[in-house]
């Protein structure tokens, strides 16, 4: 597996030609160019590697080898007999109404890498519908030993809009896809695959739990907590006046219950009678949690110590981690030093900012996803 980068000021023409010159027998490119680059980049990928798979999708910021960087196209390039990982994909359209009808594409395909357990991964990168996409997905995919790992594609200007008004994509062979999932079977080479997930918050003793008990997973509106408006709610808990309680929502988003576990979902905009529109679907009956900042330093060196734990030889972590994460980062004064300390720690690191995040059978929001790769004599690196 190679690794490159975007030079300053170059254009995604002139990047695709240098990237084929360290090409030699690719099957599958993944790109990620910055936000409004999508097309270009689909464009130019797909006429410097015509006999290849060319996906794609766009992001705000990359995790870059301990650095958050902007205006960078991020390309992965593996080969047909890749000694470090080898790679499938596909597109998975229509995913709104029938991400069932790709269950036996996708598991051929699986099937075909001849895999052990644990080291083979599904990465995917969808445009919406992702509760249904990844149930459908992981029923399929648990059986064969497979995870599920990705995010949600996403742009900066869909927080201004009404949801009815965007509209993601993602890049397949050089064309732009909405209502899509592009979807990568890898297989690591020089060992296991192991995902992790981190959240920066926590439920703290004596907080209150609330009840969906009026709801609409269509459009994702929580319109009434415990029979009340769910912003009303909020507003007396937190102390944060209605009006700017979904620009608080880096520091105390909802938690759902499920098991033992809890699961961010953020809150997006407001909507009439004290109703939220949130970035994922609340069930009727949910249990939900107002939740917390933790103690982010030590959660974060606890994450980087369990993989280096169970991982002591590592290739490559790749990261997926949402917008409101970062805007985390940001505020905390983060930005600089946490992706430098967890590269430190963890060896080559690379990732996207994305709007959503799914592993296994969870789509989840607010959360860092790790996809480790083990590598035992060697592994993927990055080529100028």
């Amino acid at each position: 597996m190679l690794i490159m980068k975007s030079r300053p000021g170059e254009t995604m023409a002139a990047f695709a030609a240098r990237a084929h010159l360290h090409a030699a027998g690719t099957a599958v490119a993944l790109y990620f160019p910055p936000q409004g680059e999508l097309q270009a980049t689909a464009e130019a990928m797909q006429r410097a590697f015509p006999d290849s798979l060319t996906l794609g999708v766009a992001t705000v910021r990359l995790f870059d080898l301990g650095a958050l960087e902007s205006g960078t196209t991020l390309l992965f390039l593996f080969a047909q007999d890749d000694a470090d990982v080898c790679a499938d994909a596909m597109l998975l359209e229509n995913i709104s109404k029938a991400p069932i009808g790709y269950v036996l594409e996708m598991r051929r395909r699986v099937e075909a890498l001849h895999s052990i357990e644990t080291n083979v991964a599904c990465l995917e990168f969808c445009t919406n519908n992702e509760e249904m996409l990844v149930t459908t997905l992981t029923a399929m995919l648990a059986p064969l030993h497979v995870p599920l790992f990705g995010g949600t594609a996403f742009h900066t200007d869909s927080l201004t809009k009404a949801p009815s008004d965007v509209h993601f994509c993602v890049a397949w062979q050089g064309r732009l896809y909405e209502d899509a999932c592009i979807a990568l079977i890898l297989k690591n080479m020089r060992g296991r695959i192991l995902l992790y997930r981190e959240m920066f918050y926590e439920v703290r003793p004596g907080t209150p739990m609330h009840l969906a008990t009026k709801v609409d997973p269509e459009h994702r509106l929580l319109i009434e907590l415990d029979d009340r408006p769910a912003a009303e709610v909020y507003s007396e808990e937190t102390g944060i006046p209605v009006e700017k309680i979904v620009s608080h929502v880096a520091e105390q988003p909802f938690g759902r219950t499920l098991g033992e576990e809890v699961f961010v979902i953020s809150m997006r905009s407001l909507a009439p009678r004290g109703a939220i529109i949130m970035s994922k679907a609340v069930n009727l009956n949910d249990a939900l949690y107002i939740m917390n900042v933790g103690d982010y330093e030590q959660i974060w060196r606890e994450t980087c110590a369990r993989i280096c734990r169970e991982l002591p030889e590592r290739q490559l972590t790749f990261a997926v981690e949402c917008y409101h994460r970062y805007m985390f980062y940001e505020t905390h004064g983060l930005t600089e030093t946490l992706p430098r300390d967890r590269s430190a720690l963890l060896g080559p690191t690379y990732g996207i900012v994305s709007g959503g995040e799914q592993i296994r059978g969870q789509h989840m929001n607010q959360t860092g996803l790790f996809l480790v790769f083990e590598g035992k004599g060697g592994g993927a690196h990055e080529v100028d």
